[in-house]
């Protein structure tokens, strides 16, 4: 990474803690550059201004979604294994993303440059999901009974449920097996054994 590289990276991380705690209406670039180290106008001009911001963080986080992954996804291969991969980088992503993604998502019905940059990312993660999900059903690996888009749904319904119950719940009551990556797979299985055109599978 190079230092130019670096300095972006540490603005965005010191605007994802900011935005999270504070939101993206109440945070000035001020209080990101000096969360960052840097100053106001090294922020200007690697992202001209807060929305600039705001749009990289989005192009950030759509980096970790599945939609895009599947869309680089070779076409034919070990589906399942695919899919599990796809849900670990969703719950990864939104972890790390999450506390941000919650707080922006409130503020977007009332704060137009937030409502744009997050209604271009989910809509679109969907979609190249979708996409993926009909090519293995003609492909005959996943069951053609359901629509795409709504086996996507139920994809993203276990990934999301994962995060949300952690992040606004709390785990505390979590069996500890169910906060690694085994209960992860767990729950992926959960998807697949319904998602898959073997009907052996789908009965175990």
């Amino acid at each position: 990474m190079t230092a130019r590289q670096d300095t972006a990276e540490r603005i965005l991380d010191a605007a994802a803690d900011l935005f999270a705690t504070h939101g993206y209406a109440s945070t000035t670039t001020r209080a990101i550059a000096e969360r960052a180290g840097v100053n106001e106008v090294t922020l200007f001009r690697r992202f001209e201004n807060k929305i600039g911001v705001l749009r990289a963080l989005g192009e950030r986080m759509a980096g970790r979604q599945a939609g895009r992954a599947a869309a680089a996804a070779p076409p034919s291969g070990d589906v399942r294994s695919t899919l599990l991969g796809f849900a670990r980088m969703e719950i990864a992503g939104a972890l790390e993303d999450g506390g941000m993604a919650l707080r922006l998502a409130f503020e977007a019905a009332s704060v137009p440059e937030v409502a744009e940059v997050l209604g271009a990312g989910a809509p679109g993660n969907l979609a190249g999901l979708a996409e993926y999900m009909a090519e293995q059903q003609r492909a005959g690996v996943l069951r053609d009974d359901v629509d795409s888009r709504v086996m996507a749904e139920a994809f993203f319904g276990l990934t999301s449920s994962y995060v949300m119950y952690r992040q606004v719940m709390g785990a505390a009551d979590v069996p500890a097996d169910v906060q690694t990556d085994t209960g992860i797979e767990q729950l992926f299985d959960i998807f697949w054994s319904g998602a898959s055109a073997d009907k052996e599978q789908r009965d175990e």
